[in-house]
């Protein structure tokens, strides 16, 4: 449960969440969250920055360059857009318990922005799965289904299972908010999804598929400000070394779930960011270091 909120405000002194790169030292005490009077103004903030539509970006010319790649990169493309197309679709569905496990109105509703940014996401890669890579299907969900084909089987197991049954969990109560958070902020989205859109930012450098790219691209400062406010929400719960412990581990073994279609390097340096971030928010495990 996410304790009652207390009148101090460190948001401005955390950190990049996406890099875990301190921007400025945090404060000493810790465990607080934005005062109630600030949460809706604050947040408003960021996502009203952040709007943009996912009906409106340009893939014609996706579309015409797609089949002129070469065949080695579009079988790499295609793993990577098929995973993204089944794991935001998945997310979108799975996030809903997540609000109620806050107990909390406020958590609750920006648990509930975040819902509506992973569907707005959900759409941009079914556009881009009908319209670029004309995978088989009439509807989005016979769309999914033709991208399992291609998804890789570490990140069908991620969004297909664990993360359902997670869900699962915090509805019926056997599972707290750090369970979930960890799983889906820190791992999910800090691990697997930033890994992914990394190896397609630097792919699309060229311009090959400006379209794509640009979806991909407000995508990934969307989930900048999911991570770091599942991190604030951490923070706030204090959660057990043994719940820690476990979303370590579960983050290093995420980090090979794209398989090869990753580079090398971009796992390297993903993997990692799970625990520095926890690092800098002062919640590693006693023992540990990064």
């Amino acid at each position: 449960m996410v304790a009652p909120m207390a009148g101090h405000e460190v948001w401005r002194t955390v950190f990049d969440p996406a890099t875990g790169r301190v921007l400025t030292p945090p404060p000493a005490r810790k465990g607080h969250m934005i005062p109630s009077s600030h949460w809706p103004s604050f947040f408003s903030r960021i996502v009203a920055r952040l709007q943009w539509d996912a009906k409106g970006i340009d893939l014609a010319t996706d579309a015409r360059a797609w089949p002129e790649l070469p065949e080695d990169r579009r079988s790499r493309l295609m793993t990577l857009l098929a995973g993204f197309c089944v794991a935001e679709d998945a997310v979108a569905e799975q996030l809903t318990p997540f609000g109620d496990a806050a107990k909390n109105s406020l958590v609750a509703w920006i648990m509930f922005l975040q819902r509506r940014d992973e569907q707005r996401h959900a759409l941009i890669f079914d556009r881009i799965a009908e319209e670029v890579l004309r995978l088989d299907g009439d509807t989005a969900a016979e769309r999914r289904e033709a991208a399992r084909e291609y998804a890789p089987a570490g990140v069908l197991e991620l969004f297909e299972e664990r993360l359902p049954a997670l869900a699962g969990d915090l509805a019926a109560g056997r599972a707290g908010l750090a369970e979930g958070v960890g799983l889906y902020h820190m791992v999910l989205e800090g691990i697997v999804l930033a890994a992914g859109q990394r190896a397609l930012l630097d792919d699309l450098e060229d311009g090959a598929l400006p379209g794509v790219r640009k979806g991909v691209e407000h995508v990934e400062l969307d989930e900048r400000w999911h991570i770091g406010f599942g991190l604030r929400c951490l923070i706030e719960i204090q959660p057990s070394a043994e719940v820690m412990e476990g979303v370590l581990q579960q983050a290093e073994a995420a980090a090979a779930a794209w398989g090869d279609v990753v580079p090398a390097a971009i796992r390297e340096s993903i993997a990692p960011s799970c625990a520095r971030r926890l690092a800098v928010a002062d919640l590693l495990p006693a023992g540990l270091a990064v």
